[in-house]
């Protein structure tokens, strides 16, 4: 059976304080659950079999990351994606800056023989989930009504 498992990252500062007000706001007011997810940016996924696999990606990312220093993440806005997901999310920005370390991290772990989602720099789009994926499933006219509320 084949798991995945994530890179992300927490943004710090007014990034990570304006979208957590934000976060907190919708799910008290959707009564999405008891418990908020960490904010955070999934840079990349990795598919593995069993623990010794998932250790091997571990240590891997380690590696690469040690080549890597703190970045600045920015935001343009808000995006809403549709049902099947009816998730909110901070837009992140892909600058050439935040475009070359996925591309460094996702060429890395694939030239060390690892199963990666099958994004490009091109592709894929940076967000940070704060309503949608977690918690209690919302309805469409919930997500709708929510993304109104924060627009």
């Amino acid at each position: 059976m084949e798991n995945v498992t994530y890179l992300v990252c927490i943004p710090k500062g007014a990034l990570y304080y304006c979208a957590n007000k934000i976060q907190n706001f919708l799910w008290n007011k959707y009564n999405l659950g008891p418990l908020l997810p960490e904010l955070h940016l999934t840079i990349d996924a990795y598919y593995y079999e069993d623990a010794v696999g998932l250790e091997s990606i571990k240590y891997s990312i380690g590696d690469i990351l040690k080549d890597i220093e703190s970045f600045e993440i920015n935001s343009n806005g808000f995006s809403y994606m549709p049902e099947p997901y009816n998730c909110i999310t901070v837009h992140i920005v892909k600058d050439q800056k935040l475009k070359s370390i996925y591309e460094y991290i996702h060429i890395s772990m694939q030239e060390r023989g690892f199963k990666t989602r099958e994004f490009t720099s091109e592709e894929i789009v940076f967000h940070i989930s704060l309503a949608g994926i977690h918690g209690r499933k919302w309805s469409l006219a919930e997500s709708k009504n929510a993304w109104r509320d924060i627009r």
